[in-house]
């Protein structure tokens, strides 16, 4: 499987729409930065990072399903599908090495990003924009990486399901426009933790805004964790089902 893994990786060297989705995910900080420097609407390190996690749990959950979509497309796209089958590889690895391919590209852009909000604050902080603590960015550090931690591991699979569906990437940019879309809806409701991105995003705002969190924590928490878990593992065996099924090409 390390071998696989290293092709993925080799692969993905040559391809320049991993540039465009990298980007994707770095407009809540350019957005954010231009809105704290330009229009002054952002004085506090909580007001930024509010403004800012509002783009992040819309367009890195859009990002992310495509980047997903975009690495079981290359096979089909560069007819590669069946000679993989052909060297005799189970089909679960090939499906659980895209999987962790994707995972991994994915916290890499959720680090980069967070590096580059971290550059931003010092930023605004050595102009006198905003001000912040140590405490304070620490906190919101924390918020954000678990808020990934949850966003991840949810969305990759479920890209991974509807581009081996429809084998179409169109069709998979669209879905996962609308699912960061739909993500957003449940946002504010106090059942919201049912639905995982919905939960990350209260996860990641408690650590700047206690009251921002949910009114029952307790049952919000434990709730929206396990769900969370279970809507991962869930969707990782229906993707790998999915792409176990035997094609036409392959009779």
């Amino acid at each position: 499987m390390i071998i696989l893994i290293r092709n993925e990786f080799y692969k993905q060297k040559r391809e320049w729409s991993l540039l465009f989705l990298l980007l994707l995910s770095l407009l809540p900080v350019l957005t954010g930065g231009a809105g704290a420097v330009f229009h002054g609407s952002t004085k506090t390190l909580a007001s930024l990072f509010f403004f800012m996690n509002n783009q992040f749990a819309m367009f890195f959950p859009m990002a992310l399903f495509v980047l997903a979509g975009f690495l079981f497309y290359q096979e089909y796209k560069n007819k590669t599908y069946i000679n993989w089958i052909t060297y005799g590889y189970p089909k679960y690895k090939l499906f659980f090495t895209k999987v962790l391919v994707a995972l991994i590209i994915g916290t890499c852009f959720a680090l980069i990003l967070l590096l580059l909000f971290i550059c931003l604050i010092f930023g605004l902080q050595m102009t006198g924009t905003i001000t912040a603590d140590s405490n304070e960015l620490l906190a919101i550090t924390i918020g954000f990486l678990l808020e990934a931690a949850i966003i991840i591991p949810v969305t990759v699979p479920a890209g991974a399901i509807v581009i081996n569906l429809s084998r179409n990437m169109i069709v998979t940019s669209v879905t996962g426009v609308i699912y960061g879309f739909v993500s957003c809806f449940f946002i504010g409701s106090e059942i919201g933790f049912i639905v995982p991105n919905g939960f990350a995003y209260r996860v990641a705002l408690y650590f700047s805004d206690q009251s921002s969190y949910y009114d029952n924590p307790v049952r919000a928490t434990i709730g929206g964790s396990v769900i969370s878990l279970l809507v991962f593992l869930i969707l990782l065996l229906i993707g790998a089902g999915v792409f176990a099924h035997k094609r036409k090409i392959e009779s």
